[in-house]
């Protein structure tokens, strides 16, 4: 996933895209359960650096999981138009909530 341009720091698409990621992170809040969606970049000699957090309340996952839903169908739609070869699904593993 790219999340922005990454011409600046001189990266390729290729490397770029090893070097950021999305964590969904269950959290206990005040009021109840809910999810910080948090994007990372790679730095070397840190690590993984956190970029921002973005708290969402369990009343809005679903409607989150739909906006998602709707942003990738009509991605998938729009690249197989072009022509463009689809790749399978990758599986996330997420943590055990247990």
């Amino acid at each position: 996933m790219n999340f922005g341009s990454n011409t600046a720091a001189g990266l390729s698409p290729e490397k770029a895209v090893k070097q950021q990621k999305v964590e969904v992170v269950f959290e206990q809040q005040e009021g109840g359960a809910g999810v910080a969606l948090k994007y990372l970049t790679w730095t070397e000699g840190l690590g993984w650096c956190c970029q921002k957090t973005i708290r969402v309340e369990g009343d809005q996952l679903d409607e989150l999981h739909r906006a998602i839903t709707v942003a990738r169908h009509r991605l998938r739609r729009q690249r197989a138009e072009a022509g463009e070869e689809t790749t399978p699904a990758q599986v996330i593993q997420l943590p055990s909530l247990s």
